[in-house]
């Protein structure tokens, strides 16, 4: 085996380890009722909102894992199909997106009208039940904090003309896409809150160790320090601040490293090299897979620290200065 083909092998083990949370147990079941029961109520709406990097694109693979697009003799039939809303988005890009995940040769062929001719003539055809809307927080203006009504009524329009459910998922401002919009509004049956883990939280903090030791049985290939030890674990804990997509890059970065040495374990060296290479996010931040851990307030001051890591950094105020007059007064 190429050592190429090696490393995607990995990718994909470390990738696919995944460890439901109580949040997903919820999302689970308001999946499967939107599935069971949309097309009878005219389409239905699910929300997933977390900061970034807790585990909501893994949780989308997740639920709809069984929704396998398939291919007849008369063409393609997709259950569902994903589109990741563009970081500019406008009715076009949106429309764009949309045919392109339908596998339109030609996206950005046509006049606005073609596209949306075409794109539903495809969701019909394609039989497409299911629509699930990643990064919905750029319909939201960064500077102004006001939704971007072009992209808000692409989406709109979109599920009048083809009544179908959504999935959407994004940061915290999707809940305001979803309630300015009423296609999407009236749909909404469920938001779910992925939250990062919480260390002073119990059972957070066993959530937490659950994910490492399903990473450890996932790699069985390899040696591990014992990731259930609450003392481990909580270094990692230090080093991610409870986000998944931290861990998940500090295993697969570990693990690199032990391959391209030739090793099968992986110790406190490897994840401790990891941690530096691939989370660069941290700089100011000590070490916790050489650090000596403190007990009392130095450990709580480090738990506090972790906390941190990877909060979004603050909205610059709004350049609008008469909207915002306005609205304070209510109009």
């Amino acid at each position: 085996m190429q050592i190429d083909e090696v490393d995607q092998a990995l990718v994909k083990k470390v990738s696919c380890t995944f460890v439901p949370t109580e949040a997903c147990t919820d999302a689970k079941e308001s999946f499967d009722i939107l599935l069971a029961l949309g097309y009878a109520a005219g389409g239905l709406c699910l929300l997933i909102c977390g900061e970034s990097g807790v585990g909501k694109s893994t949780l989308l693979r997740w639920l709809t894992q069984k929704l396998i697009a398939v291919r007849t003799e008369t063409g393609w039939i997709r259950p569902a199909i994903f589109v990741e809303i563009p970081t500019a988005p406008t009715a076009i890009a949106i429309c764009e997106a949309l045919l392109t995940a339908l596998g339109d040769p030609r996206p950005s062929a046509g006049t606005r009208p073609q596209k949306f001719r075409r794109l539903r003539e495809q969701l019909v055809e394609q039989q497409v039940r299911l629509v699930v809307l990643d990064d919905l927080q750029h319909v939201v203006d960064r500077e102004s904090g006001r939704i971007i009504f072009d992209a808000s009524e692409a989406i709109k329009q979109i599920l009048i003309e083809h009544p179908m459910s959504v999935v959407c998922a994004g940061l915290a401002d999707s809940r305001r896409v979803v309630d300015s919009n009423e296609q999407l509004k009236r749909r909404h049956m469920s938001t779910i809150s992925l939250k990062r883990f919480d260390w002073n939280k119990n059972k957070s903090k066993l959530s937490f160790i659950a994910v490492l030791a399903a990473f450890a049985r996932s790699l069985s290939e390899f040696e591990f320090p014992d990731l259930e030890d609450e003392r481990v674990a909580l270094r990692f804990y230090l080093g991610s601040g409870g986000i998944m997509d931290f861990v998940f890059k500090i295993f697969l970065l570990a693990t690199w490293f032990a391959l391209k040495a030739k090793k099968k374990t992986v110790g406190m060296k490897e994840f401790s090299k990891a941690w530096k290479v691939g989370l660069l996010h941290s700089e100011g931040v000590e070490d916790p897979f050489t650090m000596k851990l403190e007990q009392g307030d130095e450990l709580a001051r480090r738990v506090e620290a972790a906390k941190k890591i990877n909060l979004p950094a603050p909205r610059p105020p709004s350049k609008g200065k008469a909207g915002s007059r306005l609205r304070e007064i209510g109009l």
